[in-house]
């Protein structure tokens, strides 16, 4: 009996093996085939790839102090680390750097450059973050060479960008300009209608006959026009993005639509918490 136990577990230990064997071949056979496969089909959306003639680009923002500024920022942030060939000015509206935002920006990854200035002073009578936007671009021209292939982008610390909006940024050749959404009182505000690179059509609620019925988030320049129009500046006005493309000699007629089909910035405002001291 003793004899005949030990043959079944022999038996037994040959047929696990066996097993073992049959599933293994499988698994080796047929899981490199199912990899292959899987590699041949093409991502959803390709991670841009960094070239030596790729145009950098230079992303203004504003900020000032509140509850909200470091989660904004750092959401931003998150957003822009994924950029290639990105420079970040971002201008405090404050007296001094605080401590904040200068601890924030040296551990954030990014290249970067921090500056401040107050802004209503003198006091402004539609636009708020005059001074510090003028900053930005003051510092632009001071520090980057008129023949650098760059493009300039204004960023809202709380709006929401998606990364392929970065793309179409940089096919800027001197002025572009695409849809934003959530603005001006409507789901999307912008060019709605494009052919071989013009805008056809408009889509605007709020002062629909301005020069260009679009948002801060809508348009880029080429950093050419910066130095090809040294004057253009932005100024105290209701319509202050129309005005500042139209002192840079940028019009309805000239301005390049790549993408009137898409929506890739929104206006996002994040409620204020109530919070105690």
């Amino acid at each position: 009996r003793h004899e005949g136990c030990l043959l079944i577990m022999a038996i037994i230990d040959i047929a696990l093996l066996a097993i073992n064997f049959c599933y293994s071949r499988d698994f080796l056979t047929i899981r490199p085939q199912k990899a292959k496969a899987f590699c041949k089909t093409k991502p959803s959306f390709q991670v841009e790839t960094i070239k030596e003639n790729m145009p950098i680009i230079y992303g203004v923002t504003s900020t000032y102090k509140r509850y909200l500024q470091l989660p904004e920022l750092t959401r931003l942030s998150q957003t822009l680390l994924h950029i290639p060939k990105f420079h970040w000015i971002l201008t405090e509206d404050s007296y001094q750097k605080t401590k904040t935002v200068t601890k924030f920006l040296q551990k954030s990854g990014l290249n970067y450059t921090h500056l401040n200035t107050k802004n209503n002073i003198p006091p402004t009578k539609f636009i708020k973050d005059y001074n510090t936007r003028r900053m930005g671009l003051n510092w632009i021209r001071e520090n980057v060479p008129p023949t650098k292939d760059a493009i300039v982008y204004f960023i809202d610390d709380d709006n929401t960008y998606s990364l392929k909006l970065f793309d179409e940024i940089r096919a800027t050749k001197r002025a572009a300009v695409w849809q934003v959404g959530l603005v001006g009182g409507i789901l999307n505000e912008g060019p709605v209608k494009c052919e071989n690179g013009k805008v056809l059509e408009w889509k605007a609620y709020w002062w629909p006959d301005r020069l260009i019925p679009i948002d801060m988030a809508g348009f880029a320049v080429h950093v050419k026009l910066l130095f090809e129009r040294p004057k253009a500046e932005f100024c105290d006005l209701p319509d202050m993005e129309s005005d500042f493309l139209s002192s840079l000699c940028v019009t309805r007629d000239n301005i390049e639509a790549n993408n009137c089909n898409d929506v890739l910035v929104w206006h996002t405002q994040t409620k204020t918490p109530e919070v105690e001291e």
